[in-house]
């Protein structure tokens, strides 16, 4: 019959590992916690404002696109390059 029990020592190394980021959690002051948690909320905002910005610069590519060719060959275009210009239309690519 096959041993499954686990190894003692991966649950040595697993209860060491845990006693550590305890002691080091227990460690850190509760304005370090929250600050670091505004960072990344900040990040996140900038993000979503970064990401609304590039899609609104794409979609303004493609109306631009559509007054110099023809709009089946300006969704072929944003296609290949992998943008949802026209998604708003009812017609993604």
């Amino acid at each position: 019959m096959t041993d499954y029990s686990p190894n003692r020592w991966i649950l040595d190394e697993i209860a060491a590992n845990r006693k550590w980021m305890v002691e080091m959690m227990d460690g850190m002051p509760t304005e370090c916690l929250t600050s670091c948690a505004k960072e990344i909320e900040s990040l996140r905002a900038e993000l979503a404002k970064r990401t609304d910005e590039r899609d609104e610069a794409r979609q303004m590519y493609c109306n631009a696109m559509t007054d110099h060719c023809e709009e089946h060959e300006a969704r072929q275009i944003a296609k290949e390059q992998g943008w949802d210009c026209f998604k708003e239309d009812g017609n993604a690519n």
